[in-house]
């Protein structure tokens, strides 16, 4: 249940994307529906059903994706995942709700939100390295755009700072992934696989800080931070918004999984 978040989001941004744009009030109305039941999963989750405590991972979908090179489609989630997931509903209808007076290309701005936040439930659920890195990614894209055409001060500065550092941490992030993978002899990037083996030291000592830095310059990390107040003071409320609440967060939580 908790994937049609991820799912809910994109269908969503297609739906902004192609709204006439006659009507903006259709696109701001999809968003706002869309977030608020894909809050309504998680929640229900923790009301209705025990939820799993932060070690235990329960599978949602399970599938090859692209078997060859050991890539699954693996979603699920834990106690932590399942609290990231509440957070980016609430501030994903926070976010909506601050932006309901954007009137420039309003369609083509909840698109891009919306697929910004389907991107960031896509992470939070990825029990697979590789589906996160590419969830990762996605949630990285839409930032540009929003910052780069609905923002203010310095607006195409901001949102060029902003991406390359973030391309430059998940570039750093790839190598570690890609480096535990081959060093590991693993089936797959499943999570579980790789932390399970036991990595020699020298090996350790720099593929970890090299995939943790790759995460945590997301994160705004210091000195890897000079990219967040430009980015913020740029970013249309309801973005920055989602920036701070939940985007930054990205990075915090890929450090922690690795």
């Amino acid at each position: 249940m908790l994937a049609w978040t991820v799912y809910l989001s994109f269908l969503a941004s297609l739906a902004c994307f192609c709204s006439p744009a006659s009507r903006p009030s259709y696109a701001r109305w999809i968003a706002l529906i869309t977030s608020v039941v894909a809050t309504f999963l998680p929640l229900s989750i923790l009301i209705f059903k025990t939820a799993p405590d932060s070690g235990a991972v329960e599978t949602i979908v399970h599938l090859s994706w692209v078997p060859s090179l050991g890539i699954h489609y693996l979603l699920g989630y834990d106690g932590i995942s399942l609290i990231m997931v509440l957070l980016t509903g609430i501030a994903s209808m926070s976010a909506i709700l601050f932006s309901w007076n954007i009137e420039h290309r309003t369609g083509e701005f909840f698109g891009f939100l919306m697929a910004l936040i389907g991107g960031v439930y896509g992470v939070f659920i990825s029990f697979d390295l590789f589906l996160l890195f590419v969830f990762y990614e996605i949630a990285i894209i839409p930032k540009y755009f929003l910052i780069a055409i609905w923002g203010s001060t310095r607006k195409s500065y901001g949102a060029m700072k902003l991406v390359l550092y973030s391309f430059v941490g998940s570039a750093l992030a790839l190598v570690g992934i890609m480096a535990a993978f081959v060093v590991s002899g693993a089936e797959s990037f499943a999570l579980e696989h790789l932390i399970a083996f036991p990595y020699e030291e020298g090996f350790q000592r720099w593929a970890f800080p090299v995939t943790f830095l790759g995460f945590v310059i997301l994160a705004g990390l210091w000195p890897f931070h000079t990219w967040a107040p430009t980015g913020h003071v740029a970013a249309p409320t309801g973005t920055s918004m989602l920036l701070a609440g939940v985007v930054m967060k990205l990075g915090a939580y890929g450090a922690l999984r690795i």
